[in-house]
């Protein structure tokens, strides 16, 4: 029988913020060892009647009950036979998942394919989207934004360089996108936008150092912010896209994949909206800030 490492504080960190590092009530077994197909599977099924339960109370709540109301018992011991894990052959029948998480975390938690390798493919092809724009923003701030496009005309291989750095930053995306495709299930979080923070962390710690570096000897350092902003922004598309992938099964049953993203968030359209006015400003804020006025960060050294 191979023994079991003893928990340090980094499996307690995980344990504390991954869902699936989160152990059953029954056995006190961690979720990720029973997380194979045919769980993700049977988590899918449940996490569609989880939500159409949900939505039921909502419509219960507000008043909106139809010619026959339901019946709030019947629909609460419907959500807790829910809470039963779908898969227990290695496991007792009475396991079942952890009280603060729900199936629609757990099949959220597992991504949209069965190994962390093609979770790590989808989450490179989902990367390429918003990648490519972002990889031509980060050659026009280095090639062409302000008096560098004169330097790249001047310059015998600027144009090519161009076009290799626009490759290049589009590489570094996919490449980023992988990564958090393949750690997504130890990855802390409950949605792709909060998993997508810690890896964005670790991008943007580096480049962090390299910028106080920089203002110490007095260089421009608006472009690393620049690249830290547009990393976190293409992992946040990218974990909201493994997201709504995971849910694929649906999609057919949904005239548009926004109706199934508020359905598998169960957001409204008010909060999205929301969401969507506040990001619209923070977008606003930060070109205004890095384009409208660079000379607000240190200028190079003339040395």
């Amino acid at each position: 029988m191979p023994v079991r490492p003893v928990p340090g504080a980094r499996v307690a960190f995980r344990r504390r913020h991954a869902v699936l590092e989160q152990c059953f009530e029954v056995s006190g077994r961690p979720l990720a060892e029973s997380a194979d197909s045919g769980a993700r599977t049977a988590l899918l099924s449940k996490s569609r009647v989880y939500r159409e339960t949900h939505a039921e109370l909502r419509r219960l709540d507000q008043g909106m009950t139809g010619d026959k109301p339901p019946e709030r018992t019947k629909l609460e011991k419907t959500l807790d036979k829910l809470h039963d894990w779908p898969t227990s052959r290695r496991l007792a029948r009475t396991d079942r998942l952890p009280a603060h998480v729900s199936v629609v975390d757990a099949a959220l938690a597992l991504g949209p394919r069965d190994n962390w390798w093609d979770n790590g493919v989808r989450g490179a092809r989902f990367a390429l989207m918003p990648g490519l724009p972002a990889a031509i923003l980060g050659a026009w701030s280095d090639s062409v934004r302000g008096e560098a496009w004169q330097d790249t005309l001047m310059d015998l291989f600027g144009l090519p360089g161009t076009v290799l750095r626009v490759l290049w930053w589009v590489s570094t995306w996919v490449g980023a996108g992988f990564l958090l495709g393949a750690l997504w299930r130890v990855l802390p979080g409950r949605r792709g936008a909060v998993k997508a923070l810690p890896v964005a962390f670790a991008f943007a710690l580096p480049v962090a150092l390299d910028a106080l570096s920089g203002w110490f000897v007095q260089e421009g350092t608006a472009n690393l912010a620049l690249y830290a902003t547009t990393m976190l922004f293409v992992l946040t598309v990218t974990g909201i896209a493994l997201d709504l992938d995971t849910f694929r099964t649906e999609r057919r049953y949904w005239q548009s994949r926004l109706g199934l993203l508020l359905s598998v968030y169960q957001m409204r359209y008010y909060s999205l909206q929301v969401a969507y006015l506040i990001g619209q400003v923070i977008a606003v804020i930060t070109i205004w800030k890095f384009f409208a006025e660079p000379s607000a960060t240190p200028p190079a050294s003339d040395k």
